[in-house]
């Protein structure tokens, strides 16, 4: 559900901001262990996960939009990790090019054309998590804890047919790269503009952004163009900006 009026957005309580307000009432959000795969992996059913969070009354859930991270079979000895998509059923915001060669599975990403099919089941996730009461904090973006996860993804220089990213993983979030950060901040608008309509929504910036280079410049750079962007449109999300571990 998608209210029609900004007053009713998640917001922090205006009489104390350790709590948060939406649609209207005092809320606290709780949430257990997460499915941050439940966009980009394809074989995911998040219809039935946001239905079991919503019967136990958990009303939060932590998603990677699948931008730039997700992670190889095995990682961190997780099972049945749903950040870890079998060979070609990742789901990425940018098109895929005719050349094959992605390290996932399938042909390489063309960096500068959208994926309609992406933001069609990105906006339902967050359409059905707000028809069963729970927020979505979006992770815009992950540290990469090793070369694995960044030789994955599509913003490595192997997956895209771009020629971008080409350069070790602890430079990604730095802003070092002109080409990767024009990129970057395309992604951020284009998804914050496909999400302004939902009530439900916060964005995060960087999960873990103490591992793997990540800059407070870059973090800041990221949270200017989420505000530039919002400030010709209806809704004003929260920001959240992870400080320590």
């Amino acid at each position: 559900m998608t209210s029609n009026s900004p007053a009713q957005d998640l917001r922090l309580h205006p009489q104390n901001p350790h709590y948060f307000l939406w649609r209207g009432k005092p809320t606290i959000l709780i949430t257990s262990g997460e499915h941050y795969g439940a966009v980009l992996n394809l074989d995911f059913d998040y219809h039935r996960y946001l239905d079991t969070l919503a019967a136990d009354g958990l009303n939060l859930t932590r998603t990677f939009p699948g931008g730039a991270y997700f992670e190889p079979h095995g990682a961190f000895n997780i099972a049945q990790n749903t950040l870890a998509p079998a060979p070609g059923r990742f789901i990425a915001p940018w098109a895929r090019s005719e050349t094959p060669g992605f390290a996932g599975g399938g042909n390489k990403f063309d960096l500068d054309h959208w994926n309609p099919a992406y933001f069609e089941r990105l906006k339902d996730f967050v359409s059905q998590a707000g028809q069963c009461g729970v927020v979505v904090g979006l992770k815009l973006f992950c540290a990469f804890y090793a070369d694995g996860q960044w030789s994955l993804g599509p913003l490595a220089t192997a997956n895209n047919v771009n020629g971008v990213g080409n350069f070790p993983r602890n430079e990604a979030y730095t802003g070092k790269h002109r080409d990767l950060q024009q990129i970057q901040e395309s992604f951020v608008r284009k998804v914050v503009r496909e999400l302004n309509g939902f009530d439900n929504v916060f964005f995060e910036i960087c999960n873990e952004p103490y591992f793997g280079g990540v800059t407070l410049d870059w973090q800041a750079r990221i949270a200017s163009v989420i505000v530039e962007t919002e400030s010709a449109l209806p809704r004003r999300h929260l920001l959240a900006q992870n400080i320590a571990n």
